[in-house]
């Protein structure tokens, strides 16, 4: 098991999460993935491993529990998910090394639209003052991550 899959089930479980075999498939084809995943990828890649039949909300009900777990974000604007940087690495180490405090989890994502590439840029500065205009306006975040489009460098 590598170590970015172990660490995101120990974390989960830490949680008081319940993590089936059918979450940790979804995890191994998540964690084989770059760029935005889809659900259709996701439910065709568990349907070639899957001796049954595997119906659609299987594939929705796992990724969207590793969304809730902080593994993936729900990306309405492209019709997909991404995995969160933070997953890939130890956050008590990295952000305190790179000064990145609670809302670490917020970012900014650019999805080139182009080659289907995902960067997530955890910009605190930048998402304090974007947080705090929108506190004062009186608007309740319902998720906490800017998705820009348009084309990355390798494909520009």
């Amino acid at each position: 098991m590598n170590n970015t899959k172990q660490k995101i089930l120990e974390q989960a479980r830490a949680g008081g999460a319940q993590v089936t075999a059918l979450r940790e498939q979804v995890l191994d084809i998540v964690l084989q993935q770059t760029g935005v995943i889809k659900a259709y990828h996701v439910l065709s890649q568990m349907q070639q491993q899957s001796e049954g039949v595997v119906a659609p909300p299987t594939a929705y009900r796992a990724l969207d529990f590793w969304a809730e777990q902080g593994v993936l974000h729900k990306v309405a604007a492209v019709n997909g998910y991404v995995l969160c940087s933070h997953a890939q690495h130890d956050c008590s180490e990295h952000c305190r090394r790179h000064g990145e405090g609670e809302a670490h989890h917020s970012a900014f994502i650019l999805v080139c639209t182009e080659c289907g590439a995902v960067d997530e840029q955890t910009l605190s500065q930048e998402w304090t003052a974007l947080r705090a205009g929108v506190a004062e306006s009186g608007f309740a975040l319902k998720e906490e991550h800017v998705v820009l489009t348009g084309v990355c460098r390798k494909c520009q």
